[in-house]
C-alpha cells in the first residue's frame, strides 16, 4: 500500500549525511544526487526516462519506475539497488532485494545500513573491515613491489643471458661448420680405404677360391689321417698312464726298490702337474669299446665341420700336428718310465710292479701291430704327398687369412709383402674409422647444441621480455601429503606418489594461455579418462613458488604459483634496469635472427 503522509514517506536522510548542505536520500549513490532534485513542478523523472512521478513518491516503498530508480532506499523494486556509504571502508552497492531482509550483508554493507528497518541490528564494522582491507592492500602492494623488482631482475638476467647464449650459438655454429668440413674429409678418406679393403678382400677371396680348388681335398685327407692316428696314440698314452698309476698306487713301499722308487717319483711329478691326464685315462678304461667308438666318430664328425673351408681345415691340421707331437712326447716319456721298471729287484715279489712289467710286454706287442697298421694306412694314402700339399697351402692361406698374429710371419718375400700389406691396410681402415667416428660424435654433439640453442633463442616464447630465460626448465615442487607435484617452467610437469615414488606425467609445456598461464598437455592417459594436463596460473610476488594444486576435473589439474611473471613492469617512459635503459612495451618480444 502506498503511504500517503509525508511523515510516513521513506524520504529520509542518510544518517545526517549532506551533500552541499542538502540531505541525501537513504540508499542513494551520492554521484546520482543531482538526478534526484525535484523539478519546478515537484516531479521526479525516472532515470530511464520512461515516466515522471510526484517527487513525494520517491522512497515510498512502492515501485513506480520500471528501472527501480524511484526506490534507492527500499526493497520495493526487484531491480533496484541500495548504496552503502561504508565510511572508513569502500562504498558498496547492494541488490534492493537484500535490503531489510534480516541478514547483515557485511561483504557489501559493512556499516549495516541495509538493515535500517529490520528486526535485527547490524553494528557498523567498517573500521575493522576497512583496516583489514588496507592491511591486505599493503601486503599486496609490497608483494607487487617485490614482484616488480624481481621481474626487473629477471628481465636484466634474460637480456644478458640472451647476449651470452647468442654469442655461444654463433661460436657453436662456426665450430660446427668447421667440424662438418672435417667430417666430409674423414668420411671420404674412410670410404676410400674401405673400398681399397673391399677390393683387396675380393682379390683375396678369388685367390682363396683358387687355393681351395687346388688344396682343400688333400688337406682334408691329411687331417683325417692325423685324426685316425691321434685316436690310436691317445689310447696308447692312456694305457701307459693307467699302468704307471697302478704301480704308484699299488707298489710295496717297504721293499725300497730304487728302480721302482725312481719311476714312482718321476711319474708322481708328471701326474701332479697334469692331473687331468689321469682323469682322461680312467675315463678311457671305464669306457666300453662301443661307447669309445661312438665318441671317436663324434669327434670326427665335429672335425668335418671344418672341412668345407680351407682356412679352417689348415687350422685344424695345425692343431692336430701340435697335439701329435705332444702325444708322441708323452708316450716317449711314459714308455721310458715303464721300461725302467724292468730293472726292478726280482727278489722282491711286488705284484703291482710284476703285473705292470707283464702288461708292458703285451702293450708293446699291441702297439707295434697298431703302429704298423697306421704306417700301412699312411702309405696307402700317400701321406707324404698329402703333407707336402698341406705345407704348400699353409703359408699361402696364412698370408691371406692368418689364424693369429704369429701366422703373419711370412715364409718368403712374396708372402711377407702380402701379410704386411693386409695388416697395414686393416690398421689404416681401423684408424680411419676411429677418426671418422670421433669427428662424427663431435658433429652430432655440436648439431644438438646448435639446435637446442637455436630453438631456445629463436623459437621459444620466453615471455615478452625474456623473463623466463634465466629460469627455463627450473623445477618447483609442492608436497600435498599423498602426492608431490613438480612443475618445471616451460618444460614438463609431474605428479609423484609419496609412498612409492611412482611418477605420472602431467604433460609437457605447449603454450601460454590466457593471462600468460602455462599450459602443460599430452600427459599420461588417465584410466577411463583423458590424458593428464595441468594449467599453471601466476600471482604476482617476489619469490617463485608452487603454492596450490587442485583437480577440478578428472585428471585435469590447476596449479597456482607465485612469482614475478604476473607482475607489471612500469609502462611510462623507460625503466632503468642494472644501469641500462630498456623500453617496455606490451607487444610480444621479437627476436633478431641470430
Amino acid at each position: 500500500m502506498r503511504v500517503g503522509l509525508v511523515s510516513q514517506l521513506v524520504f529520509l536522510y542518510a544518517q545526517a549525511g549532506l551533500i552541499q548542505g542538502k540531505p541525501v536520500l537513504r540508499g542513494l549513490d551520492p554521484r546520482l544526487a543531482s538526478r534526484y532534485e525535484p523539478s519546478s513542478d515537484n516531479m521526479f523523472a525516472c532515470l530511464d526516462g520512461s515516466q515522471r512521478i510526484p517527487f513525494g513518491r520517491v522512497n515510498d516503498d512502492y515501485c513506480d519506475c520500471a528501472d527501480g530508480s524511484d526506490e534507492p532506499g527500499t526493497s520495493a523494486c526487484p531491480n533496484g539497488t541500495f548504496f552503502c556509504a561504508n565510511a572508513g571502508h569502500v562504498p558498496g552497492t547492494l541488490s534492493a532485494s537484500r535490503v531489510n531482509d534480516g541478514v547483515c550483508d557485511y561483504d557489501v554493507c559493512c556499516d549495516g545500513s541495509d538493515e535500517w528497518d529490520s528486526l535485527i541490528k547490524c553494528p557498523n564494522k567498517c573500521a575493522e573491515i576497512g583496516a583489514k582491507r588496507r592491511d591486505d592492500e599493503e601486503k599486496l602492494a609490497q608483494a607487487n613491489d617485490a614482484g616488480m623488482r624481481k621481474l626487473q631482475e629477471l628481465v636484466a638476467q634474460g637480456r644478458e643471458l640472451r647476449r651470452t647464449k647468442s654469442a655461444e650459438l654463433e661460436h657453436k655454429r662456426a665450430e660446427l661448420a668447421k667440424t662438418e668440413q672435417e667430417y666430409s674429409v674423414a668420411e671420404a678418406h674412410k670410404n676410400e680405404l674401405e673400398q681399397i679393403q673391399r677390393d683387396h678382400e675380393t682379390h683375396n677371396a678369388n685367390t682363396m677360391q683358387q687355393l681351395t680348388t687346388e688344396y682343400l681335398e688333400p688337406v682334408v685327407q691329411y687331417r683325417k689321417e692325423l685324426a685316425a692316428q691321434l685316436h690310436i696314440l691317445r689310447a696308447h698314452r692312456d694305457t701307459l698312464i693307467r699302468l704307471l698309476k697302478a704301480v704308484r698306487d699299488g707298489h710295496n713301499v717297504e721293499f725300497n726298490d730304487e728302480a721302482v722308487a725312481k719311476v714312482v717319483h718321476e711319474y708322481g711329478e708328471y701326474a701332479e702337474a697334469l692331473p687331468y691326464m689321469e682323469e682322461a685315462a680312467q675315463a678311457y678304461v671305464d669306457e666300453d669299446s662301443k661307447a669309445r667308438k661312438e665318441r671317436e666318430l663324434q669327434m670326427d664328425r665335429d672335425s668335418e665341420e671344418d672341412d668345407a673351408s680351407l682356412v679352417l681345415c689348415v687350422g685344424a691340421v695345425d692343431i692336430a700336428e701340435n697335439e701329435l707331437r705332444t702325444v708322441n712326447d708323452d708316450i716317449s716319456v711314459l714308455l721310458g718310465w715303464m721300461r725302467d721298471l724292468e730293472g726292478y729287484n726280482r727278489n722282491y715279489h711286488d705284484l703291482a710292479v710284476k703285473g705292470a712289467v707283464v702288461a708292458l710286454a703285451d702293450f708293446e706287442t699291441a702297439r707295434e701291430r697298431e703302429m704298423s697298421d697306421v704306417s700301412s694306412r699312411h702309405e696307402a694314402a700317400n701321406i707324404g704327398e698329402l703333407k707336402s700339399k698341406y705345407e704348400e697351402a699353409k703359408p699361402l692361406v696364412d698370408a691371406i687369412a692368418p689364424a693369429d698374429e704369429s701366422a703373419l710371419d711370412p715364409v718368403d718375400g712374396e708372402d711377407e709383402g702380402q701379410a704386411t700389406y693386409t695388416e697395414d691396410l686393416e690398421k689404416q681402415v681401423a684408424d680411419a674409422r676411429s677418426q671418422f667416428w670421433d669427428i662424427q660424435n663431435v658433429k652430432t654433439r655440436l648439431t644438438n647444441e646448435v639446435s637446442n640453442l637455436r630453438e631456445l633463442l629463436e623459437e621459444k616464447d620466453l615471455g615478452p621480455h625474456d623473463e623466463f630465460l634465466s629460469l627455463y626448465k627450473q623445477c618447483y615442487s609442492l608436497d600435498t601429503g599423498e602426492y608431490t607435484y613438480e612443475v618445471c617452467l616451460l618444460d614438463r610437469a609431474a605428479q609423484i606418489e609419496n609412498k612409492n615414488n611412482a611418477r605420472q606425467n602431467l604433460g609437457t609445456f605447449t603454450e601460454f594461455g590466457q593471462n600468460r598461464e602455462l599450459n602443460y598437455r599430452n600427459g599420461a592417459k588417465c584410466w577411463n579418462g583423458p590424458e593428464r594436463s595441468i594449467t599453471v596460473a601466476f600471482e604476482c610476488a617476489g619469490v617463485v613458488e608452487l603454492v596450490e594444486v587442485k583437480e577440478p576435473e578428472k585428471c585435469e589439474y590447476r596449479a597456482v604459483m607465485t612469482g614475478p611473471f604476473a607482475c607489471q613492469l612500469p609502462v611510462s617512459g623507460s625503466e632503468v634496469v642494472d644501469g641500462e635503459a630498456e623500453e617496455h612495451t606490451v607487444k610480444e618480444h621479437v627476436h633478431d635472427e641470430l
